[in-house]
């Protein structure tokens, strides 16, 4: 007895780590297959995404149907003035986190804005990214809604929003000094874009107006650059 006895002790205390240890693992499953000890942002959930909870999604009735300027405005200008302004060509510079695995990537990038037509707040628009010998172009839609916030959907089903009204990571649109840079929020995925662009070509049809033009925030936290140099494959 006292030999079965002291086994018993053996035993328990050989297989208290592993008791501990599974008590103790904060676990989390993706939809890669695989089990992490926690998720890559530690207990502070990333400010994006909470624009992935159904409130931002895109609106395909709008842009299908609607889409063109019928009053209303932002800032002192009109929406056909934002799209009017976002109409062109940027260059400049993209990173990319992947809110999954919160690997970033950062490479060149051009894009483009084009309206529907004269009077639209949406359009068709082309991303060409660059990375050393690395190229690929990804199409995209894109709309304007009635606060101003502009909406992004790529060929590839993922859309993203630039909220006007954050202050710190929204964006800033400015015909006075040519730059657009700010945020896209995934609305369907838990991905983050920033954009730091400077306007090569405006839009042919576009006009300067003799009011200023610029839209969003003017406390936008600018973001530095990195990531491995890469493209990401979207």
């Amino acid at each position: 007895m006292k030999r079965f006895t002291h086994f018993i002790l053996m035993l328990m205390v050989a297989t208290s780590p592993l008791m501990m240890t599974s008590c103790d693992s904060d676990y989390w499953y993706d939809d890669s297959g695989y089990w992490y000890d926690r998720p890559w942002y530690g207990d502070h959930t990333p400010w994006w995404y909470g624009y992935s909870n159904g409130y931002y999604n895109w609106n395909n009735g709008y842009y299908n149907n609607g889409g063109n300027y019928n009053g209303g405005e932002q800032q002192g200008n009109t929406l056909l003035d934002e799209a009017q302004v976002l109409s062109g060509k940027w260059t400049g510079q993209m990173q990319f986190t992947n809110g999954t695995t919160g690997e970033q990537a950062s490479f060149d990038v051009a894009m483009t804005f084009v309206q529907a037509n004269t009077n639209a707040i949406k359009g068709t628009g082309v991303e060409i990214d660059v990375s050393g010998n690395e190229r690929q172009t990804l199409e995209f839609t894109w709309y304007i809604d009635y606060n101003g916030n502009i909406y992004i959907k790529y060929a590839s089903g993922s859309t993203y929003v630039m909220d006007i009204s954050a202050s710190t990571y929204g964006f800033r649109l400015e015909e006075s000094t040519g730059i657009f840079r700010g945020y896209m929020a995934g609305t369907n995925n838990k991905d983050m874009i920033y954009i730091d662009l400077t306007r090569t070509e405006s839009a042919k049809s576009s006009t300067r107006a003799s009011s200023i033009r610029n839209f969003g925030s003017t406390d936008l936290q600018k973001q530095e650059i990195k990531g491995e140099k890469k493209l990401i494959r979207r």
